[in-house]
């Protein structure tokens, strides 16, 4: 997930028993249980949220068994990475468990410092797990940066940043090949903000090129076991190298020179700019004016002249 964004490890391992979960309080929704610790969130609010974009999901759910979903807000960033026990970077907030139907985030305060959003966070793990269990058959050897755009463009998740992270990245040429992107994300923010925008972007620009529809027949070919690049050929007549170098054709003329009026960075720079422009100019004609004037004094008079 997220994004400058600290964003999200989709991790797909067994969530280990916590020692200490008889210290946990507990609420319940129909395909939800959250665990929370006392006074640290309002559970009502958190279970809306899981329970509105389940609902969005019907394609999926009515497809996967009807099990719950447990959630666990950490206290602590501390406890968060004791409790998700498995490799994740220090810019994480959240972390899902698809095949045993468990998510961890941090607590909403944490959240927020990342600047980020609890809904954003909460929906798109909750992508992770729905997507996860429709796709168990297919999920070794998915290819991460489709996992994470999958989660962003179900979660109908949005980060400004990403868009300027790519934007810089497209006019420095160091787009990195979705190849790279199959097992791990780079391990520094930086590194995980770009891999994060081009999952989303080319996801977006997927569904762009095609729609929704055949998006959905790769993902129903992938819940019947079909790896990634077989989908792939099977909707779209050609295969993931193929995908891969067209979609990064595409990045220099989507994100053009008129998108730098899109980058705020850019924008209030360039106003800075120009204030700094016609603040100059009036300064010299000011200068100009007052060096004339001085001019005008020192010129005697001819009544004062002998």
């Amino acid at each position: 997930m997220i994004f400058q964004m600290k964003n999200v490890v989709f991790v797909l391992l067994l969530l280990p028993t916590f020692s200490a979960a008889a210290s946990w309080e507990t609420s319940e929704s129909t395909h939800f249980r959250l665990y929370y610790r006392e006074n640290t969130v309002d559970p009502a609010s958190i279970l809306k949220i899981a329970e509105d974009f389940y609902a969005e999901m019907p394609r999926i759910t009515r497809h996967i068994p009807d099990e719950t979903i447990k959630i666990y807000v950490c206290d602590t960033q501390k406890a968060f990475q004791a409790f998700v026990h498995a490799p994740i970077q220090d810019w994480a907030v959240g972390c899902a468990f698809p095949l045993s139907r468990r998510i961890v985030i941090q607590n909403p305060k944490q959240i927020t410092v990342a600047k980020l959003q609890l809904a954003q966070v909460l929906r798109h793990e909750i992508a992770h797990v729905l997507f996860g269990q429709y796709t168990k058959k297919a999920v070794k050897g998915m290819p991460l940066w489709f996992v994470e755009g999958i989660a962003i463009h179900f979660s109908k998740e949005w980060v400004p940043g990403r868009h300027e992270t790519l934007l810089k990245n497209v006019f420095t040429k160091s787009i990195l090949p979705l190849n790279e992107l199959t097992s791990k994300f780079p391990v520094s923010q930086h590194g995980a903000d770009l891999a994060y925008a081009q999952s989303q972007d080319a996801l977006r620009w997927f569904v762009e090129i095609n729609g929704t529809e055949p998006l959905w027949a790769v993902i129903d070919l992938l819940h019947t076991g079909s790896n990634l690049n077989t989908a792939f050929k099977s909707v779209l007549g050609y295969d993931l190298t193929t995908f891969d170098m067209q979609w990064r054709e595409s990045l220099p003329k989507r994100y053009h020179w008129a998108s730098l009026l899109s980058s705020s960075y850019i924008f209030w720079g360039g106003l800075a700019v120009l204030f700094l422009f016609f603040y100059f100019i009036s300064w010299n004609r000011r200068r100009m004016r007052l060096n004339k004037l001085a001019q005008q004094e020192e010129v005697v008079d001819a009544f004062f002249r002998k």
